[in-house]
């Protein structure tokens, strides 16, 4: 059947390099279906984050900046107040 060391030496490397090649596509079909589920996984995660964001960040960046708007003037009030009751101190002197 084989007639020389080296034709043996051809029919192990060609069915080497055919082991080799099914072992390639094996892996590269498993490293397509692992991409696929990181893939899902990560839509997944960006669909939780816009949840996130739309039902906890905005409400809270809403009232911090309604906060920002109230704040000068309930510092103006409490202002009034200390300088009335200074002077209403100063009067019962």
């Amino acid at each position: 059947m084989f007639a020389d060391p080296k034709m043996t030496l051809y029919l192990v490397g060609s069915i080497s390099i055919g082991l080799l090649t099914i072992f390639l596509c094996v892996t590269l079909v498993y490293v397509i279906l692992i991409l696929r589920d990181a893939s899902k996984v990560i839509e997944h995660v960006r669909e939780t984050v816009d949840r996130v964001n739309s039902f906890i960040i905005k409400p809270v960046s809403l009232a911090s900046s309604i906060v920002d708007h109230i704040r000068p003037i309930i510092e103006n009030v409490m202002e009034r107040r200390a300088a009335a009751a200074a002077k209403s101190s100063k009067k019962k002197r």
